[in-house]
């Protein structure tokens, strides 16, 4: 034993002494190492550990053919790991492809793969780079014919010994690898190597499509939006592919968060610059703009994005021909009409601008406030003034009739002078409030609740307190919260998880103590929390 310990102490001394007056280390170290090693080999034959070392220092010397000899001495290696992964490096650099393919199965089945690492440590860096080109190939194989689970896991496990062969530059590997384990559901790691990637090349497009997909699946709407974004600004033409590539759940998702960053963008921009804003605020939401209606050119929302943007840049000409050539000359839809009636207002023509975005309001009261932004300070003054003029010639006009008339006008002439007022002082919000408390109250009793719930929600957005104060003063806050309680098991039973949130919270805004709504609210949260497949 002493004598054994003795020759180890003397073989590491030896591959660490470097003697560069006398000799080269490459060639003096394995010779003097291979010499050692045979020594312990004589002193201890059934062990493997002389043997590997031996091995290594003929392949350092360029014996490669004695090594494997060597090695193929050592007996059955079915279940000996280091014989095996050096056994198949042998063979694959003596370009037995068919054996180094069995090897590196066996060396897989043993489940220890992290014995390559002392190999490939002294390794020769040709040999590296074929390992990992023949492992990436071999797992490009197993995907090419299915995507079975047992198959995405051979991959794996060949992309693993493609990266550790590689060292630094793995990108091609780590990205099959990360989609593999998306595959797998191993989301988290899949999103491990997508960063990897782009820790070492940040413009990676295909990993930060790659990691947004995979964000997506996860449902993290805004590191989604985040990577998507980023890509599209180096390569519009491959992301746009990708998202193309996308099931339609998860395109249509996708698509909608980017619509949403959008639109928040632009209206950010608007409120802290006027118009026209510079192309280079504009550049993000045109690129997003752009993709969207290469993504889904019937979606009329792209193209009024592309209107509004164009509106924002200062090109009213150019917008005013997209909105025609997509909407016609005269624009049924009410959002289109709101834009043509923007660019009224560009040319002075206020009338026509107030009839036309006073259609909107009773649909969207933000995108009208929105769409006020787009107008020139100077012009929204008169533009209102025109406005309350109409409103009150209307609204004596329909005061004749039922109530139902009344409301709908007053409310829709009133939200318009409402939008206006922080520029002119004309506040009419609690009047509006009031209307369509009124107006949701008497939808109830002539069974129309869908369209009743509609004005309740926005009441209670823009005054809650207000707007409790009607309800109690009218219908009740238990009747009205059992109506939104009714209408949000609607939209959940329909899969609209976004509406029936929506109603359930001005619910609860009514009755926080409504059990059925609070159980209700737990549902949706699980369901909108859960993952869904990209692929």
């Amino acid at each position: 034993a002493f004598r054994l310990s003795v020759v180890r102490a003397r073989a590491r001394a030896r591959a660490r002494r470097v003697a560069p007056e006398t000799a080269p280390t490459v060639i003096q170290a394995p010779a003097g190492v291979q010499s050692l090693a045979q020594v312990l080999m004589e002193l201890q034959p059934e062990a493997d550990g002389p043997q590997i070392l031996a091995a290594d220092a003929l392949y350092q010397l360029g014996r490669v053919e004695e090594a494997y000899r060597l090695l193929l001495s050592a007996g059955p290696t079915s279940h000996r790991a280091p014989i095996l992964a050096r056994l198949a490096l042998l063979q694959l650099q003596r370009g037995f492809l068919y054996d180094t393919n069995q090897l590196l199965k066996k060396l897989i089945q043993c489940g220890d793969t992290s014995c390559l690492r002392p190999l490939l440590a002294v390794a020769r860096q040709k040999d590296r780079v074929l390992l990992q080109a023949h492992c990436h190939s071999a797992a490009k194989r197993f995907l090419e014919g299915t995507r079975e689970e047992r198959a995405v896991r051979e991959a794996v496990a060949y992309l693993s010994i493609a990266i550790m062969a590689s060292g630094t530059e793995a990108a091609d590997s780590l990205l099959e690898r990360a989609r593999c384990y998306a595959l797998l559901g191993q989301r988290k790691t899949a999103i491990f190597d997508f960063s990897a990637i782009l820790k070492e090349h940040p413009e990676h497009v295909q990993a930060l499509c790659g990691r947004g997909f995979t964000y997506l699946t996860l449902n993290q709407q805004t590191e989604c939006t985040h990577d998507i974004l980023a890509a599209l600004q180096i390569n519009t033409d491959i992301v746009t592919k990708d998202i193309l590539s996308l099931k339609d759940k998860a395109r249509k998702l996708v698509c909608d968060w980017l619509h949403q960053f959008c639109r928040a963008s632009l209206s950010d921009i608007l409120l802290a610059t006027p118009v026209p804003c510079s192309e280079e605020q504009l550049r993000e939401a045109f690129v997003i703009g752009g993709s969207l209606m290469r993504t889904d050119c019937r979606d009329p929302r792209w193209h009024l994005l592309y209107v509004d943007l164009l509106l924002a840049k200062g090109e009213s000409e150019a917008a005013g021909a997209h909105l025609c050539q997509i909407f016609g000359q005269e624009p049924r839809d009410a959002a289109a009409q709101a834009r043509v009636g923007v660019m009224e207002a560009l040319k002075q023509n206020y009338r026509s601008a107030a009839r036309r975005l006073s259609k909107l309001p009773e649909k969207d009261l933000s995108t009208l406030d929105f769409l006020l932004n787009l107008i020139p300070f100077n012009q929204r003054k008169p533009l209102a003034q025109v406005n309350l003029h109409e409103r009150i010639h209307t609204s004596k006009v329909v005061c004749t009739g039922d109530s139902f008339n009344f409301y709908s006008a007053t409310s829709s002439k009133c939200v318009l002078s409402f939008a206006c007022a922080h520029i002119y002082h004309i506040s009419e919000l609690e009047v509006w409030v009031e209307d369509r408390c009124r107006r949701g109250s008497s939808l109830v009793l002539c069974s129309r609740e869908g369209a009743a719930l509609e004005d309740f929600t926005r009441a209670l957005e823009l005054q809650s307190d207000r707007a409790i104060q009607c309800v109690e003063a009218g219908l009740g806050r238990l009747r009205l919260a059992e109506c939104f309680l009714r209408g949000a098991l609607q939209h959940y039973g329909e899969q609209q998880l976004s509406k029936a949130w929506t109603l359930i919270e001005c619910g609860l805004m009514v009755d926080g103590e409504n059990a059925e709504l609070r159980r209700l609210r737990a549902r949706v949260k699980r369901e909108v929390a859960s993952p869904c497949r990209v692929n």
